[in-house]
């Protein structure tokens, strides 16, 4: 029987030539710059181990809100899963989220137990810039650094 060994989130996960795990972007908190907003594709890798030839199995994804609010992946159209090697990659699309706080996926793989992952997600402002530029830096054109300078020839 299938069995879940562990799953991860990130923006982006496939497998390359050599059939090695690639993951980008491996998510364990999600700043936003502004509330409510829409992501538009997050990914969850899980490992799968003692698949049996031909067996099948399902997999599912809910998302529970801070608030309490629960959505379950089969019910929206942005839900792709896709098999390759002994990984299962699950591929979320325009994904909610509407207030910080800790936002919780339940991920599971036929009847074993769900893995659960949670991910803060953080508003995040950016500080507001002094007025300096880069042109504002005084530089001196003959001033190198020592290891740049040619060594000494006689």
């Amino acid at each position: 029987m299938a069995r879940m060994e562990w799953a991860q989130l990130c923006e982006l996960a496939f497998l390359d030539d050599c059939d090695r795990l690639c993951m980008i972007g491996i998510m364990t908190r999600f700043p936003v710059p502004s509330l409510p907003i829409a992501v538009r594709q997050m990914m969850i890798v899980a490992r799968i181990a003692d698949v049996q030839s031909g067996e099948s199995f399902g997999v599912g994804v809910s998302l529970t809100t801070p608030n309490g609010f629960s959505i379950a992946a089969h019910q929206t159209e942005g839900f792709e899963v896709g098999i390759a090697a002994d990984y299962v990659f699950i591929t979320l699309r325009e994904i909610p989220f509407a207030e910080e706080g800790i936002h919780r996926l339940l991920v599971s793989i036929g009847d074993g137990d769900p893995a659960v992952l949670d991910i803060p997600v953080l508003l995040v402002r950016k500080a507001p810039q002094t007025g300096r530029h880069a042109s504002d830096t005084p530089v001196r054109p003959s001033s190198k650094p020592p290891w740049l300078s040619p060594p000494d020839v006689n």
